[in-house]
């Protein structure tokens, strides 16, 4: 019985020291200027979709993933 007492305060006493996770800042869109400084080499994560119809129209949509990884195409 002592030893439990003992583990679980020792364990205890580990989850209160021990370092937290960071949590990353929210999500701020970079100035165009920003990016032109770094030669370019930034581009947006989205890529575009296109096929053509039963009628031969050409149809194209942008799609992304969202934060959760689904793939979102509007």
């Amino acid at each position: 019985m002592k030893r439990a007492v003992v583990a679980i305060a020792l364990a205890g006493a580990v989850a209160a020291f021990a370092p937290q996770p960071a949590f990353s800042a929210p999500f701020v869109p970079v100035p165009a200027s920003a990016i032109q400084v770094l030669g370019g080499d930034i581009v947006d994560a989205a890529w575009t979709r296109c096929w053509r119809d039963r009628w031969g129209r050409r149809i194209c949509q942008r799609c992304w993933r969202d934060r959760w990884g689904r793939r979102i195409c509007r």
